[in-house]
């Protein structure tokens, strides 16, 4: 989790948390403060598959979001 958390960092945020699988990814929701809520414009969130480790594109954010109903 160190690892995502600093990729995370690298990326802007404070933090990142586990928030569920979605395809052949872990997904890990980036988050800026994590003192309070914030809304920032597209929900992109962190993918994970073996090492491999990426922020989504848009599509892909909004696809996640699709699938998940």
């Amino acid at each position: 989790m160190s690892k995502i958390i600093d990729f995370a960092k690298q990326n802007g945020y404070e933090t990142a948390k586990y928030i569920g699988k979605w395809r052949d990814y872990d997904v890990y929701e980036p988050i800026f403060n994590s003192d309070e809520i914030s809304f920032t414009g597209v929900p992109l969130v962190v993918l994970v598959r073996g090492e491999e480790m990426r922020m989504s594109t848009v599509e892909e954010a909004y696809r996640r979001i699709d699938e998940a109903d």
